[in-house]
């Protein structure tokens, strides 16, 4: 069977299934989330056609089979966001006060104005939320690797924006590559 065929095998059982596999996602969670789950559903079944089962029920067992681990997914990953949001409710504080003249956090301030948005949020993320790299990806959608490169970058341009507001040069600065 050609892919061609498969995406019509696809549409028509989409069309006989659809009250299935929503009922089947209704009874396993609230009425908000059952129309993204079954979306969802048919989307990975779209991408994987080519595993579609050749008999009906063998397919519908196949698409509830894929709605089971759609639901598991998103458990875990509410699961996940509830346990960062009380991490960051237990820091509604900032660690650091950034806006007292005398310890240099009106500089800070202000050049955490300039810093582009997502280099603001990425700080934010990491010093104000405390948060680990591996919720940080998590938060941003993104890979620890990344987190760890984004933040590197951030910080450095953060450190530039700092030494040219006073006039001389971070003393913490990271010596590049070639000094080391």
């Amino acid at each position: 069977m050609d892919a061609d065929e498969r995406g019509e095998q696809l549409e028509r059982l989409f069309r006989r299934t659809y009250r299935r596999v929503m009922a089947y996602c209704l009874r396993r969670t609230g009425e908000a989330a059952a129309p993204d789950v079954v979306a969802e559903v048919y989307g990975v079944a779209w991408r994987r056609r080519r595993q579609l089962p050749p008999g009906d029920e063998e397919a519908v067992l196949w698409l509830l089979g894929i709605a089971r681990r759609v639901l598991a997914n998103q458990a875990r990953s509410q699961r996940r966001w509830a346990r960062l949001l009380l991490r960051v409710a237990e820091r509604a504080d900032p660690p650091h006060t950034v806006h007292h003249q005398h310890d240099g956090g009106d500089d800070l301030a202000a050049a955490l104005a300039q810093a582009s948005d997502a280099d603001r949020e990425l700080l934010r993320l990491a010093y104000w939320d405390d948060l680990s790299r591996q919720d940080i990806a998590t938060v941003l959608g993104i890979s620890v690797g990344a987190v760890d490169t984004r933040l590197h970058r951030a910080r450095q341009r953060l450190r530039e924006r700092l030494g040219a507001s006073s006039g001389h040069q971070d003393p913490t600065k990271e010596t590049n590559h070639a000094e080391r």
